[in-house]
């Protein structure tokens, strides 16, 4: 499994996380290197941008691209995903509804991802089926929108396009 990591409390105090955010982070933290769905970037952990649509947003970490950029909203504790080769002209998105379910969500990705259990398995069709209900009941208002980051990425899960390493 991947390696997580918490933050150092006074680099999430210091940008106004909200207290349970604070403890989610400097407790169980994020992964190094969710496979690539989230990875640290621990040169620019808690970078702080304010952005008119999205409110003051602290830097969590990248996709695998580094294109897109997953941010805390420091007073909602939503997560955001900026788009965009340049953060001045990336579009925002909110991704989760809160901290810890992206936590959770990338739980989920990891067991799914690290399961061993590959398509051709018996037991491939029950695992999909199974990440797809764990992740749909985590944050439901994130799967309503089929066109949302999560949709998206648990949409090639289904359809067979990202599977088990």
């Amino acid at each position: 499994m991947v390696a997580w990591s918490a933050f150092e409390r006074a680099d999430v105090e210091s940008v106004g996380a909200r207290a349970e955010d604070v403890e989610l982070l400097c407790g169980v933290g994020l992964p190094e290197d969710s496979c690539r769905m989230f990875v640290r970037n621990r040169r620019r952990d808690m970078e702080v941008r304010d952005v008119t649509s999205a409110g003051r947003l602290a830097f969590l970490g990248d996709f695998e691209d580094g294109v897109n950029t997953y941010w805390l909203n420091v007073s909602s504790g939503s997560v955001w995903m900026a788009s965009g080769y340049e953060f001045e002209s990336a579009s925002f998105t909110c991704v989760n509804s809160s901290l810890r379910s992206l936590q959770e969500i990338l739980e989920i990705w990891e067991g799914f991802i690290f399961s061993g259990i590959h398509e051709e398995d018996d037991a491939y069709e029950a695992l999909v089926e199974r990440t797809l209900a764990a992740a749909y009941g985590v944050d439901p208002g994130i799967f309503r929108d089929e066109e949302s980051w999560w949709s998206r990425v648990f949409e090639e899960i289904e359809l067979g396009s990202l599977g088990p390493v």
